[in-house]
C-alpha cells in the first residue's frame, strides 16, 4: 500500500514539474489555428523577393497640356485598317447609228447613218415605183384589182365611178435607230414629162398612198399627195426599235387625164429626234 501511494505521488511530482516547466518554455498555451491572429500567418509563404510598382493618373504628369486621351496607336489591327480612295467619273459616248432598208419591184436599197452630220441619200435608177395597165394594173377604190394587160378593155373613171392604176408592187420599208426617231414619207404630184395637158386635161397627176406597220397590220386610210412636197408622218419609234413598214401606191384613170408619160418622186425618209 505505501509502494502504491509512493509511485502516485512520484508521477503526480513528475506532471507538476512537466507543467511547470512548459509554462516557463512557451508561457501561455497556444491559441487554436483559427483564431483571428493566424489569419495572415501564410501572406508572404510565396514571396520571390522582387517588386515592382505602377500607377497611372494625372498625378505622375510632368507636361500637363499635352493630349494623352485621344491618341489611337498605329497597331497592325485589320480594324483599324487604312485606307484611300479616288471616285472616277466615267462616261461613254455611243455614235448614232441609222438605217433605212427599202425593197420592192425587184429592187433594193440599203441606206446607213454612222455618227454625227452623215445625211446619206440614195436615188437609184435601176428601179423605179411604175405606174403601168400591164403590171400593176387596174384597181378600184377599195384598191381591189380589175384586171391588168397591154391591151386591157377597161374605161377611164368618171364622176360615178373611180378607177386607178397602182404600182408594180408594195413597196417594204425596214428602218432601225439606236436613238428616238421618226420616220414619214413625202411625195408630190407627178408632172407631165411628154404628155399634151393643154385643154381640158390636168397638169398633173395626184399620188396616192396607204401603208400597214408590219406584216400582219391592217392598211391605213388612202392618203393624197397634191401639194408640192407634202408630208405624211408614218411613225415616231423609240430607240433601238425596230420599223416595218408595207407601202401600196396608185394614181388615177380617169377622163380628164391625158394620156403620156408623168415622172414624180417619192421619198421614204427617217431620222433621230
Amino acid at each position: 500500500m505505501r509502494k502504491s501511494l509512493s509511485l502516485f505521488l512520484t508521477l503526480t511530482l513528475l506532471m507538476l514539474t512537466t507543467l511547470a516547466f512548459a509554462q516557463s518554455v512557451w508561457g501561455n498555451p497556444p491559441p487554436p489555428w483559427w483564431d483571428p491572429q493566424w489569419i495572415n500567418y501564410d501572406n508572404h509563404l510565396w514571396d520571390d523577393g522582387a517588386i515592382t510598382w505602377t500607377e497611372v493618373d494625372e498625378k505622375h504628369v510632368n507636361v500637363p497640356w499635352i493630349d494623352r486621351d485621344n491618341a489611337l496607336y498605329d497597331e497592325n489591327n485589320p480594324e483599324r485598317g487604312q485606307s484611300v480612295e479616288m471616285t472616277l467619273l466615267t462616261r461613254a459616248y455611243i455614235p448614232c447609228y441609222l438605217e433605212m432598208r427599202v425593197t420592192g419591184n425587184e429592187g433594193q436599197t440599203t441606206i446607213q447613218s454612222f455618227g454625227p452630220l452623215a445625211k446619206p441619200e440614195a436615188e437609184p435608177t435601176s428601179y423605179i415605183l411604175a405606174f403601168d395597165n400591164e403590171i400593176g394594173g387596174f384597181v378600184d377604190e377599195n384598191w381591189n384589182s380589175l384586171g391588168h394587160g397591154r391591151n386591157a378593155e377597161i374605161y377611164p373613171g368618171d364622176f360615178w365611178k373611180n378607177v386607178y392604176i397602182q404600182g408594180c408592187d408594195i413597196f417594204k420599208v425596214e428602218v432601225y435607230a439606236n436613238d428616238d426617231y421618226k420616220y414619214e414619207v413625202q411625195a408630190s404630184p407627178l408632172t407631165p414629162y411628154d404628155a399634151n395637158t393643154e385643154g381640158n386635161a390636168l397638169d398633173s397627176l395626184y399620188l396616192q398612198m396607204r401603208y400597214k406597220l408590219g406584216l400582219y397590220g391592217n392598211f391605213s386610210r388612202t392618203h393624197t399627195f397634191d401639194r408640192p412636197d407634202e408630208i405624211e408622218e408614218i411613225a415616231v419609234m423609240d430607240a433601238c426599235e425596230e420599223l416595218t413598214v408595207y407601202h401600196q401606191f396608185r394614181v388615177p384613170y380617169s377622163r380628164n387625164i391625158a394620156h403620156g408619160r408623168y415622172d414624180g418622186k417619192v421619198i421614204f425618209r427617217a431620222y433621230t429626234l
